[in-house]
């Protein structure tokens, strides 16, 4: 997501509308270069520069970015930092009107660009909004669609289903919505989308995307069984940060995946347990070549049972998931040649279940050597110390175990 620095609209602002020399040099610069300017400021805002001259007459058919504000909220950009600064949002049937006539001229004048990335904020609890909404999204057409909604407080029986219908040009789609659920992903561009973003927003049923690539899921609730192999068979690269699953089991069976990041995965039926492990995790991905887990220090339940099948890993990132059952399957010994484990015995288990966890996992990493053999060939490579993390607090009289997977690969791998 683009994240600009408040200031940028100030000098948009200042720049288009001033009659210093500054405002003459910017009225210079070739069409695309204005355009890209005025894509700093809400399309609205674009509009009315076509008032300043004829220069900016029509400077609203050719800004990249169409950024739309339905009610007043934080900006994209205060949505990742934080600030305090709102924006002035269209909240009146009259402006929206006039945004959404804009738009259709737009998209009927031929000499127009074509919009790469919309953006838009809109209150989807509100039928009202939600209609503007779609139709805006239709008139752009944008290759890049970006949609916030509102962060709101409720129940998860006060939730309302709502349907995202993508234009035919749609290939990318990111959808931030705090606690609402996920949309359903309909219309003409859905069977064309090739990367999806979700950032907080609860999934209670899987959109079929026949042609996604790229799936990025950031902070989500999923409640619905996690099969992506049955919805999104092409997938390429998958990516999970801090999302909680809702289901005893994930199942990623996906023949074409090649990149996959799981951080802070947390997996179990009624999402964090203290009692004993839950969550069966299930990988197999004849293409994969980069594998990472990381679980920050008591951020996930462990795993009763890992399962993981990639032939042609190369890269293996392991960073302190535990699990009780642990298999890994990479084809051949010394194929993986990048990455490390690095193990830390945090609040519940010691460092004893960590070294066994470890030793299994090198076992199907250097299947050649025999398991009564392993221990000493390992133990040049493992180096046992104390917990430290510059993220995070200090733990006294924790341990990490950490292992030299390239040396060891190399050394004893075929």
């Amino acid at each position: 997501m683009d994240r600009r620095s408040g200031s940028k609209r100030k000098e948009a602002r200042t720049a288009a509308g001033s009659g210093s020399s500054g405002g003459d040099r910017i009225t210079a610069l070739p069409l695309e270069l204005r355009a890209q300017i005025a894509s700093l400021l809400s399309f609205d805002e674009t509009v009315q520069l076509t008032v300043l001259s004829r220069a900016w007459r029509h400077i609203h058919l050719h800004t990249p970015v169409v950024e739309i504000y339905l009610n007043a909220f934080l900006s994209f950009r205060d949505i990742y930092f934080d600030e305090a600064q709102s924006v002035r949002g269209l909240l009146d049937e009259d402006s929206i009107l006039a945004v959404r006539v804009a738009l259709g001229r737009r998209a009927l004048e031929a000499s127009s660009s074509k919009v790469d990335t919309l953006r838009l904020v809109s209150d989807i609890d509100d039928p009202r909004m939600r209609r503007h909404a779609a139709r805006i999204i239709a008139l752009a057409d944008a290759r890049v669609i970006r949609f916030l909604a509102p962060f709101v407080v409720r129940g998860a029986d006060e939730r309302n289903a709502w349907t995202l219908d993508l234009p035919p040009a749609a290939r990318e789609l990111e959808v931030v919505t705090r606690m609402h659920l996920a949309p359903a992903i309909a219309g003409p561009g859905a069977a064309a989308l090739r990367k999806l973003r979700l950032d907080y927003a609860v999934l209670g049923e899987w959109p079929r995307l026949p042609s996604l690539v790229s799936l990025d899921l950031n902070s989500v609730t999923v409640e619905a069984p996690f099969a992506p192999g049955a919805w999104c068979p092409l997938l390429d690269e998958l990516d999970l940060f801090c999302c909680q699953f809702r289901q005893a089991r994930v199942d990623i069976r996906l023949p074409r995946l090649r990149f996959l990041d799981l951080d802070s995965v947390d997996v179990a039926p009624r999402g964090r347990a203290t009692e004993a492990p839950y969550g069966v995790i299930t990988i197999d991905a004849p293409e994969l070549i980069e594998f990472e887990i990381d679980c920050g220090a008591g951020a996930t339940t462990d795993y009763k049972s890992f399962s993981l099948r990639a032939p042609r890993l190369r890269l293996l990132g392991w960073r302190n998931q535990y699990a009780e059952r642990i298999v890994i399957d990479v084809g051949r010994p010394g194929s993986v040649k990048l990455g490390g484990i690095r193990l830390m015995s945090i609040y519940s288990r010691g460092m004893m279940y960590y070294r066994e966890q470890m030793m299994r996992m090198l076992q199907g990493l250097l299947p050649n050597i025999p398991p009564e053999n392993l221990d000493d060939v390992a133990e040049p490579y493992l180096t046992l110390g104390d917990w430290s993390d510059d993220d995070e607090p200090k733990h006294e009289n924790e341990k990490q175990l950490t292992c030299n997977l390239r040396g060891l690969i190399m050394s004893h791998g075929i």
